[in-house]
């Protein structure tokens, strides 16, 4: 990451100019255990005041400032691995397999609106291909219908009906006219039969 100079130079000035300025007698020396900053003292009310200006004229220079600085920090990546890993990571996946837009039905946060026509005529709309699948197994052949998992993952599974069925859908890049006589159909029917 490249910061702009043009404005980092105006963060640093000569420390003999600040020491001959009436705010440099303002200002304590700080001492070695000191840790808190009184924000009360006229002092620090300045020098808050001076950073707020100097961050509200240098707001992008700000801001690649604090990304690179929590990108540095050892404290940021600890949380990050705290919280991906052990206890607190089977505290979320267990809260997001409880959470009913996560759950393998039509209500699924990436279920999307399906209208197909079966080889024998029916037109079938439903929300989420996986689920109409595995709920009506009886339409398909029994090798077309065999759960395999999706790579290392053993929650993310694929069947060649799967696959096949959802490059009926219109847009996509590998898009099908038909498989095995199932096609989209473009018009949804008055009636629903799934």
């Amino acid at each position: 990451m490249k910061l702009d100079t043009t404005f980092a130079k105006d963060i640093h000035f000569d420390a003999s100019e600040f020491q001959k300025s009436s705010l440099a007698a303002e200002v304590p020396a700080p001492s070695p255990d000191a840790r808190r900053v009184d924000l009360s003292s006229p002092t620090s009310s300045v020098r808050i005041q001076r950073l707020m200006e100097w961050r509200e004229s240098h707001r992008e220079l700000h801001r690649e400032l604090r990304v690179a600085g929590i990108r540095r920090s050892e404290k940021v990546r600890e949380v990050l691995r705290n919280n991906h890993t052990g206890v607190a990571k089977q505290r979320w996946m267990a809260a997001i397999r409880k959470n009913p837009k996560f759950q393998p039905t039509t209500k699924h946060v990436a279920a999307k609106e399906w209208n197909l026509r079966a080889p024998d005529g029916r037109v079938f709309t439903f929300r989420n291909l996986r689920h109409f699948i595995r709920e009506q197994v009886e339409l398909f052949d029994a090798k077309d219908v065999m759960w395999k998992p999706q790579g290392r993952s053993t929650t993310i599974t694929w069947c060649v009906a799967y696959q096949a069925l959802a490059r009926l859908r219109p847009g996509g890049p590998r898009t099908l006219e038909s498989w095995e006589g199932w096609t989209w159909c473009a018009q949804k029917p008055a009636a629903v039969a799934a």
